[in-house]
C-alpha cells in the first residue's frame, strides 16, 4: 500500500481551528498525482497524452479531527475499474500518526481526452501506473 505525508497548513484550517472539509479533497488528489507520477506517469505525461482526470463523486467520511501542523498520512486504493479502464474508483483514508483512521475519500472519476472532449481508456503509461495501484479488499469490476 502505498502512504505520503502531509502536514496541516495555516490555510487549511476553518472557523473550528481544524482541517476544512474541502482540503480532505485537495489531499486526496494530491496524493492520486503523487502516487501516478511515483509510478512513471508525470504532469509532463498528462499534458503530452492531452488526458486529464474528470471527477464525477466524492465522498467523504469524517471521524477524527486534524488539527495546525499535526502530521497526517493518507494511502490510495483501486476500489473498482471497468475492463478499458477509463472508469475508476478510489479510496483515499487518511490517518493519524497513532494509525487511526480519520478520514476516507471515496472518489468515482473517468480518464478524460481534451481533444476528443470525451471519456476514453488511459494511455498505456497511465494504464500501467493504475495497475501498479493496491486493489483495495473490497474491490469490484465495473
Amino acid at each position: 500500500m502505498t502512504i505520503y505525508r502531509y502536514t496541516v497548513l495555516w490555510a487549511d484550517l476553518d472557523a473550528n481551528q481544524h482541517l476544512k472539509n474541502t482540503r480532505y479533497l485537495d489531499y486526496a488528489g494530491q496524493t492520486r498525482f503523487r502516487f501516478l507520477a511515483d509510478h512513471g506517469f508525470t504532469p509532463a505525461d498528462f499534458a503530452a497524452a492531452r488526458m486529464g482526470p474528470v471527477v464525477m463523486e466524492d465522498r467523504v467520511r469524517y471521524l477524527r479531527e486534524f488539527r495546525l501542523l499535526e502530521e497526517f498520512d493518507v494511502n490510495i486504493e483501486l476500489v473498482g475499474q471497468n475492463e478499458s479502464g477509463s472508469r475508476f474508483n478510489l479510496r483515499n483514508t487518511f490517518f493519524n500518526l497513532a494509525g487511526e483512521v480519520c478520514a476516507e475519500v471515496w472518489s468515482h472519476a473517468a480518464w478524460f481526452n481534451l481533444k476528443e472532449r470525451r471519456i476514453a481508456a488511459p494511455p498505456e503509461g497511465l494504464a500501467g501506473a493504475m495497475g501498479a495501484m493496491t486493489k483495495a479488499a473490497d474491490y469490484s469490476p465495473l
